[in-house]
């Protein structure tokens, strides 16, 4: 059944990208409302295939495979939930349901080495989940941050796509890149505080490279975001610094994961 769930999710996702890539060619807001109602469907069907890992009353039983998909439901469900605004985030989605498709149709798949975690406590579930938003909404960013280079690069060269044409203006988009990395990187510092509170052995809990690429990842980031206040840092600068943000944090989590759980089949541990 978990498995059917997650195919129909990506199925949905795949129609909802296809009818909004249609709605954005034609400028038509009834297939772009129509592809954030699929969108919608297909969510609310990823929020019930993920409840099977990680709401059960002893502990979450995670693979590194859901925990991409939870992810990617973050990642997904941004976008979606800025659509009634004026100034929406929703196309962003355009590049966020294609990615999410795969990792739905590898989790439903593949079997990834199982996820430890002894004893669930107030500190580690906060984590945990701090650490998935930070991780959403700062991919979130890294799209807007593409958009901006885009944008910046057809500016340039005097020529524009019906993509862009339908994008908010540079400044905007500026904006809402830097808006979205203060929530990221606000949420990323929580992440972190309340990871150190479970750490007993840095070495031995396999943690060190993954918490060390995390701290990188932040000081980025506050990096780009003290730029931004004191030197008005913006434009290609902007871009490059939150991709090698964004590249930081995919490091420490899903590739020091990969190496430990896949290639050497061993696992980390959260102790209670």
């Amino acid at each position: 059944m978990h498995d059917k769930i997650l195919l129909i999710t990506a199925i949905c996702y795949l129609a909802a990208v296809i009818l909004l890539y249609v709605a954005v060619a034609e400028r038509s807001k009834t297939k772009r409302a129509l592809a954030a109602g699929i969108t919608l469907l297909g969510v609310l069907l990823h929020v019930w295939a993920e409840g099977h890992h990680w709401l059960i009353p002893t502990s979450p039983h995670v693979s590194l495979l859901n925990i991409l998909s939870l992810c990617a439901l973050v990642t997904v469900a941004i976008p979606l939930a800025t659509f009634p605004l004026r100034n929406s985030l929703f196309d962003a989605s355009l590049v966020a349901l294609p990615i999410s498709v795969v990792i739905l149709l590898a989790e439903g798949t593949f079997e990834a080495p199982i996820l430890e975690i002894s004893k669930t406590t107030a500190h580690t579930t906060a984590h945990i989940f701090t650490s998935v938003i930070a991780f959403g909404v700062l991919s979130v960013a890294g799209v807007y941050a593409v958009f901006v280079a885009m944008i910046d690069h057809l500016l340039r060269r005097h020529s524009f796509n019906k993509l862009v044409q339908t994008l908010p203006a540079l400044d905007t988009l500026e904006g809402f890149l830097f808006l979205l990395i203060k929530v990221g990187f606000a949420v990323l510092t929580i992440a972190l505080a309340t990871g150190l509170v479970y750490v007993d052995d840095l070495f031995g809990q396999h943690l060190a490279h993954k918490t060390i690429l995390s701290i990188f990842a932040w000081l980025v980031f506050a990096l780009l975001l003290w730029g931004r206040w004191k030197r008005g840092w913006r434009g290609r600068v902007a871009v490059r610094m939150t991709l090698a943000g964004i590249a930081l944090l995919l490091l420490s989590y899903f590739g020091s994961k990969l190496v430990l759980e896949v290639l050497l089949e061993r696992s980390w541990h959260i102790q209670g």
